[in-house]
């Protein structure tokens, strides 16, 4: 392969993990938390709410009495808040500006951090105390943004990346005003040292010692939805490979990896990294080759994908990318689906398509498939039961 069409097929690698993580952001990955929503008038209503895994702060959910009952979309004229018991995660509904502040632009002044625009959304409620609260904002590209409230007030703290255009060249500024903005709003408390960063737990941990709140208690309810989870797998199943000078019929196959779990609103989707094998086999019997050594059929394989739904039994999909190690064979860019049992426990086929067909002529584009059979052992759950 040259390297015009290697520079393609890399260039296709990417846009198609992109383009899966995109499509699977459109299935439903809703499901029915218990919780509760307080309505309107203050009364408290105890029901189930559909988490769906949202990338951006929410102006509406989806609530119902009975976990069978008929969903019914509220919004903050219905509820001023409500809470996921699983998630241990209260939102709350503000009204908030909105600054506007894009990254893709260079900007030959300083843009204006005064908000023209605003939007009643739901806030996460990252603490509370009695004194201050911090509120999490995810706006439109999924970035967050934090919010303090303090004494009827609501103060967004500042942290906006920007390109400016100076003397002919492109800088990128940090405007970090919340390191000094949050110290001053507390400084009627104990502690007014530096903040660390811009992130729930750095700000979290700053205004928990403002309301004199244990920092070293942390919420464990729902750490499979809310936080990053990594997995080590192993694997075995039966494939065989063929194209141009090349014929595997069918052998066992076996591997082990990593899989990354991403947290909370992209619970379901998962990158992953794996080793197999096929063991050792002539070259002879695989090539054809008159006389020949054995060789070691081993790959590596990148893949990225999603779980479909919230149950127990749930479907996934998504894209691998297969190179052999000393190159046996061609590379595989290919789709995987699978079913799985609380995702721990996962029957899947793979390598039974290979866009690679399009950069060369060896291969086709349907192949022959891997069936195989994956366990995950979760070491988050390990690592704590183990304390």
């Amino acid at each position: 392969m040259n390297a015009g069409l290697r520079g393609k097929s890399y260039r296709l690698i990417i846009g198609v993990m992109v383009a899966v993580m995109a499509f699977t952001r459109g299935f439903g990955q809703g499901k029915l938390l218990d919780g509760y929503i307080v309505s309107a008038k203050g009364d408290t209503i105890r029901g189930f709410i559909r988490y769906d895994g949202w990338g951006t702060s929410p102006m509406t959910f989806d609530f119902a009495k009975e976990k069978s009952g008929q969903l019914e979309k509220v919004g903050p004229d219905l509820a001023s808040r409500f809470f996921l018991a699983a998630l241990n995660e209260h939102y709350v509904s503000k009204r908030i500006g909105i600054l506007n502040i894009d990254l893709s632009k260079t900007y030959d002044l300083a843009p204006s951090f005064e908000a023209k625009d605003s939007v009643t959304v739901y806030l996460r409620e990252v603490t509370s105390g009695p004194k201050a609260v911090l509120f999490e904002y995810l706006d439109l590209t999924e970035k967050p943004h934090y919010f303090l409230e303090k004494d009827g007030k609501l103060t967004e703290l500042l942290y906006y990346p920007f390109y400016k255009l100076m003397s002919g060249k492109k800088y990128l500024i940090e405007y970090d005003e919340y390191a000094r903005q949050l110290p001053a709003l507390l400084a009627d408390g104990t502690d007014n040292g530096p903040v660390r960063g811009y992130s729930a737990k750095d700000l979290g941990r700053y205004v928990d010692r403002y309301n004199g709140l244990n920092t070293s208690v942390k919420r464990t309810k729902g750490a499979a939805e809310s936080e990053m989870e990594i997995d080590v797998y192993v694997m075995g199943g039966a494939e065989g490979w063929k194209e141009t000078g090349l014929n595997l019929d069918t052998k066992a196959s076996f591997g082990a990896g990593l899989r990354i779990n991403l947290p909370r609103r992209f619970h379901n989707r998962y990158f992953r990294i794996m080793f197999s094998s096929l063991g050792r086999i002539s070259e002879m019997k695989l090539y054809g080759y008159t006389f020949g050594e054995n060789i070691s059929l081993h790959s590596v394989e990148l893949g990225v994908g999603s779980y479909i739904g919230s149950g127990n039994i749930r479907p996934n999909l998504g894209f691998e990318y297969s190179f052999p190690i000393d190159g046996w064979r061609t590379a595989i860019l290919g789709p995987h689906v699978g079913i799985s049992f609380r995702r721990q426990l996962s029957l899947e086929v793979t390598h039974f398509a290979n866009f690679s067909s399009l950069f060369s002529d060896d291969v086709t584009f349907f192949s022959r498939p891997r069936i195989s059979l994956n366990y995950y052992l979760n070491l988050n759950k390990l690592f704590k039961s183990g304390k």
